[in-house]
């Protein structure tokens, strides 16, 4: 029973997630220049290509991520984007290269992929944020100050058998969070 509530909540999930974005796209393909068999076809072959850009784009995100540490941030998220529009782009034409029941112009596919590279970069640049807006208030933390403090002379296991001593009301598990990011910065 309880595997069947789980599956359920994770589909009604996917759904909620993906619902947007199909709303998006189902706009974007009737003011476009398509042609199709079914709308049910359209929804299926618009979820297939969500899945098979989320496969694809997996592998593309970790060489991304290693190669994003070599330059700063804007530049590291502009080239993210860039590299998504054609990785989506690519695996837009090869499906519409293969699946018959749905035409789709070129430059449809170009703004259906430019919404969602421009969405997935909107999105990538709002966790960035939220990073930094974290890092602002956690440098404001009494446990930093003096994790910082320590660390200019301690080593990381003695700096938190420290911080452990002097805050006993913070877990111990947080303490070690904060001395291995600030050890490794």
């Amino acid at each position: 029973m309880s595997r069947l509530v789980s599956s359920v909540s994770l589909v009604f999930l996917a759904l909620l997630l993906v619902l947007p974005l199909l709303m998006i796209d189902g706009l974007i393909l009737s003011v476009g220049d398509v042609s199709y068999d079914s709308f049910v076809g359209c929804l299926v072959f618009l979820l297939c290509f969500y899945l098979a850009s989320l496969l694809v784009s997996v592998i593309f995100d970790g060489t991304m991520r290693a190669f994003g540490g070599l330059f700063k941030r804007p530049i590291s998220n502009v080239l993210f984007a860039v590299v998504n529009f054609w990785v989506s782009l690519s695996v837009l034409l090869w499906m519409d290269l293969y699946i018959e029941s749905i035409t789709i112009s070129l430059a449809t596919k170009i703004v259906l992929v430019s919404v969602h590279t421009v969405l997935f970069y909107l999105i990538h640049q709002s966790g960035d944020l939220t990073a930094k807006s974290s890092e602002v208030t956690e440098s404001h933390d009494p446990v930093v100050k003096e994790a910082l403090r320590l660390l200019e002379n301690e080593d990381a296991v003695k700096c938190v058998e420290t911080l452990c001593l002097r805050f006993p009301d913070r877990p111990k598990k947080d303490i070690i969070r904060i001395v291995h990011r600030l050890h490794s910065n």
